[in-house]
């Protein structure tokens, strides 16, 4: 456990330093939420609760790629990167502390979301819908940490941001995220129910609305988690080869 709580506090604690990084990926949803959610979430209850769950998948899946894509992709480059591979902990207590890392910057970041939204819109959740919703954004998060390490594994630093963005908002979009997938053109509507940010949104709204969870959207993520966390595993395998040779 002492090799692991070091790991933790090596990932974080120079995250925590570093405002420029993690700053607007805690404030970013936030922002953008006020600019584009609030006006519309003023008056009706539903439509202010879907929007603050869609929004709170936004972070998540901001945590995912900027927080697993971007970091991992730096540290593959520091010194402490090298020096923590000859350690016997191997690669598991690393990869244990970018989730601990990611879940500490994602509750920093729906604290503020959810904090805002209640305060500045109709959003009306019970203790135990908001309770659900992050269990579901906890548990629906896996598969975008993947696709966040692979992105990390499999790419340099510099090369890492812009990649990271060109995913984060298509996806979003794509997902019904940014616009209501009722509100998508034809062709973006087609392929909404296939994107991993459209069917977590699904299962976000389906707390927020108390309706049942659309079972096609839970076996999507789940498929999704698969595929990602084989493609992640890979990259990682790669990288760690390349590295000891």
């Amino acid at each position: 456990m002492k090799i692991y709580r070091a790991h933790i506090l090596a990932t974080l604690i120079p995250l925590l330093r570093t405002p420029a990084y993690w700053v607007p990926i805690v404030i970013f949803p936030t922002l953008l939420y006020s600019f584009f959610g609030m006006s519309a979430s003023q008056e009706n209850e539903e439509v202010a609760n879907v929007l603050m769950a869609s929004w709170s998948v936004f972070a998540v899946i901001g945590i995912g790629f900027f927080q697993f894509g971007i970091s991992i992709a730096q540290a593959r480059e520091s010194k402490w990167e090298d020096y923590a591979r000859t350690l016997p902990a191997g690669g598991m207590a690393r990869f244990v502390a970018q989730i601990v890392a990611a879940i500490f910057f994602l509750a920093l970041a729906l604290t503020l979301l959810w904090g805002f939204s209640g305060f500045a819109s109709a959003v009306n959740l019970s203790l135990m819908q908001y309770l659900k919703l992050l269990g579901v954004l906890l548990i629906g998060a896996v598969p975008f940490v993947f696709i966040g390490a692979a992105l990390g594994y499999s790419v340099p630093a510099r090369g890492a941001l812009p990649i990271a963005n060109l995913l984060y908002l298509p996806l979003a979009y794509l997902g019904g995220l940014l616009l209501p997938p009722q509100m998508l053109p034809s062709i973006v509507s087609t392929i909404s129910p296939f994107t991993p940010t459209r069917q977590l949104g699904e299962l976000g709204w389906a707390v927020v609305l108390n309706t049942p969870f659309p079972i096609w959207s839970v076996m999507g993520l789940v498929g999704f988690s698969v595929i990602s966390g084989i493609i992640a595993v890979v990259m990682w395998k790669r990288d760690d080869t390349l590295k000891t040779r």
